[in-house]
């Protein structure tokens, strides 16, 4: 079994090739297409600061991705795992619990959290992370409810992360002069995200008679019935951000 090399760096350290072998990887593994605007604008115009990106080789060939992606909460400094992909045929030989060990080492006692789905969940608990709560889809029925079941966007992060998207459309719902963020699931069905000024409505498409779902913390009749949830799970080595808010709308998902 050949040795398998890590290489370890910040995203604006990246050199131009270190940059192909993770879009490589990455577009190899998942089928997609993502071109390095959509890694400069993720990245290199990250408004937090820089992420640290792993990428595993097997001699010359890059076989396997993973980052940690600079995601503030708050004043807090913050990162979340994300962008991870291992070529089918070095799986299950340790590089994805390698990779996330070598990256963690970079941030100290910073704030890590991460919403894995089924596949990926394992394997964080076995690194030693923790469950902080979970989020259950919800059927929105009243729609004058809202504003206090949802966070609002801040400005800075709403431009970056949502308007800047090249890779990702929004819209936006409108009602008791709120203006709720909202992401396209299939025809009239939207996840509702968060709201955000009005001052960028204009940025957004507007949509009148959306059906909407919500996260929440407490438990659904749909998650009664489908047994579907998100989970944040977090490492945090020294319980400093056991308060902290993390809102769903961070998820890199979205």
């Amino acid at each position: 079994m050949e040795e398998i090399r890590y290489e370890l760096k910040t995203s604006k350290q990246l050199s131009e090739n270190d940059i192909e072998d993770f879009l490589k990887v990455f577009n190899d593994v998942f089928g997609a297409n993502h071109n390095r605007e959509w890694f400069n604008w993720k990245y290199r115009d990250n408004i937090y600061g820089e992420s640290y990106i792993v990428i595993a080789y097997s001699g010359d060939a890059p076989v396997a991705v993973r980052s940690l992606w600079r995601n503030d909460i708050d004043s807090v400094l913050a990162y979340q795992p994300c962008d991870t992909a291992v070529i089918s045929e070095y799986r299950n030989r340790g590089i994805f619990s390698e990779m996330t060990l070598r990256a963690l080492e970079e941030t100290g006692n910073d704030m890590i959290y991460n919403y894995p789905n089924e596949n990926s969940y394992p394997g964080y608990i076995k690194l030693g992370w923790e469950v902080r709560n979970y989020f259950y889809l919800e059927l929105v029925i009243n729609k004058n409810n809202l504003k206090e079941e949802t966070h609002l966007i801040p400005e800075d992060y709403l431009k970056w992360k949502f308007i800047d998207s090249p890779i990702s459309k929004y819209y936006y719902y409108k009602k008791n002069n709120e203006y709720y963020l909202l992401l396209k699931r299939t025809g009239k069905i939207y996840y509702l995200l968060g709201r955000f000024d009005p001052i960028y409505k204009d940025q957004f498409e507007e949509i009148k008679y959306p059906v909407l779902f919500n996260y929440t913390k407490d438990k659904t009749l749909m998650y009664k019935l489908l047994k579907n949830r998100a989970r944040i799970v977090s490492y945090d080595k020294n319980n400093k951000f056991k308060k902290l808010d993390i809102p769903i709308y961070k998820g890199d998902f979205f």
